[in-house]
């Protein structure tokens, strides 16, 4: 909704959808006739609290709709963008592409720039290179992008929530890097494997099998991608697929956390070879952490194999300013008293431990 004296906005909602229900937007040419229409009618002056655009062919016929139509959806966010909207939502499906595309829609390949813009959630769209610099959106806090393809690197001083889900991390010569040193909130689960190991990475420097990555698991060896870009944060809640080869790479590399005090571990399973792999290296690094709370998840992720889970990965050591563990789970199981047991290695004590069970 628009916020101040605009024409269209000033219409109320039982009107509007009365409107538009007699719009012939059955066939894509007048959906983007209409959108034009809405925002060149849109009053100057007035500034749109959120735009929301889900292409979506179970509602219109979108069959083909991209790319001979991405030029004006690509304006729709630059003309939103201008009419300083807070929340912008840009979503597709699969069923508005033609079957020769071969990307998803497009974003301009030019930053993204707004005083204004506070949320960003993105579905089944391309950024390259130019947007993904949010440098010029200094209020921006979260962002969201689901099924999306990534092609270059992802920075911004300001962003405090960051949720990467399925989506594919291209590549051309070399891997993207993700630097958010605000980030408080981080959650990445995407494609970014090597094809020859459960864990990310199999130790070969000279293997091609890594998902997306023209010189395989060698390019940027000596760069840490995700985790340096959240070295300075004080506070920070992580949920990451221990499998990603980017993960178990950057925990070879793992930067000191010199200012981290509170860490949140989500989606945690004490029974994965990974998932104790990343709590073993950023206890490492912390050394000033007081507060950490493991969220066990609530169904159990597959179990690797035997041979690799049954090694002791924990390496005995004591966190010296550790005051409180949590643990929190929706039942009492194996994977307490596991748990439990790998933060003994930790040199933690049983009355430094909480754990909390959720009621059903």
């Amino acid at each position: 909704m628009a916020s101040g004296a605009g024409r269209i906005s000033a219409l109320p909602d039982d009107v509007l959808h009365n409107v538009l229900s007699f719009l012939p937007m059955h066939e894509s040419k007048w959906f983007i006739h209409y959108v034009d229409n809405l925002l060149l009618l849109h009053h100057p002056d007035a500034r749109l609290d959120s735009f929301s655009v889900y292409l979506d062919e179970c509602d219109f016929s979108f069959k083909e709709f991209l790319p001979t139509n991405d030029t004006s959806v690509g304006m729709w966010f630059q003309f939103a963008l201008l009419c300083k909207a807070r929340v912008l939502s840009f979503r597709t499906a699969y069923g508005i592409y033609s079957e020769n595309y071969e990307m998803p829609l497009q974003l301009p390949n030019a930053p993204i720039i707004s005083q204004h813009l506070k949320i960003l959630d993105l579905e089944m769209v391309t950024l390259k290179s130019s947007s993904l610099d949010f440098s010029g959106c200094p209020v921006l806090v979260d962002l969201k992008m689901n099924n999306c393809e990534i092609y270059g690197n992802l920075s911004s001083l300001f962003l405090k929530h960051l949720s990467l889900t399925d989506c594919l991390f291209g590549t051309d010569s070399v891997r993207a890097c993700i630097c958010t040193p605000a980030i408080v909130r981080v959650n990445i689960c995407c494609e970014d494997q090597c094809c020859k190991s459960s864990y990310g990475d199999c130790g070969d420097l000279t293997c091609s099998g890594c998902y997306d990555s023209d010189f395989g698991a060698d390019d940027r060896r000596r760069d840490s991608l995700l985790l340096n870009g959240l070295s300075q944060v004080t506070e920070l809640e992580l949920s990451v697929d221990s499998t990603m080869f980017i993960v178990n790479r950057d925990l070879k590399l793992c930067p000191m956390f010199s200012k981290l005090k509170i860490l949140f571990l989500s989606e945690w399973c004490p029974g994965i070879y990974g998932d104790r792999n990343v709590l073993t290296h950023i206890l490492q690094h912390t050394p000033i952490l007081e507060k950490l709370t493991l969220q066990l998840c609530e169904v159990p992720k597959i179990q690797v194999e035997t041979e690799k889970s049954c090694k002791r990965i924990e390496q005995s050591f004591k966190s010296n300013h550790l005051l409180i563990v949590d643990i929190k789970c929706e039942e009492a199981d194996g994977r307490v008293h596991e748990t439990l047991e790998i933060l003994s290695t930790y040199g933690i004590a049983l009355k430094q431990v909480n754990i909390y069970y959720s009621t059903n």
